[in-house]
């Protein structure tokens, strides 16, 4: 099970794998949150490695910055780069 903790910040709080600290620095290893809710949240979802309800490309990047396991990490890419390619559809009212 992986090692996260939540630290309080300047106005949030840190998401920090302590694992992945110690191998790739702090820099890839952490994620700023400001609500304790979600900063709770993803530490569950990152341990437990369950899928994400949130669509928020920011908050996606969190669970991919903070989780150790390269199948959940590549399964979020995928939805991220999914959620890229689709682009957006414009409604355009034809007059009459």
């Amino acid at each position: 099970m992986d090692n996260v903790i939540i630290k309080p910040s300047n106005g949030g709080f840190l998401v920090i794998n302590l694992t992945k600290l110690n191998k790739y620095g702090f820099k890839n290893a952490h994620t700023h949150i400001k609500n304790k809710m979600v900063a709770k949240t993803i530490k569950t979802n990152v341990m437990y490695n369950r899928f994400p309800k949130t669509r928020n490309q920011y908050l996606l990047t969190s669970h991919i910055r903070v989780s150790n396991n390269e199948n959940y990490i590549k399964k979020i890419q995928q939805l991220i780069n999914t959620r890229n390619n689709k682009g957006k559809q414009q409604y355009i009212n034809c007059q009459k």
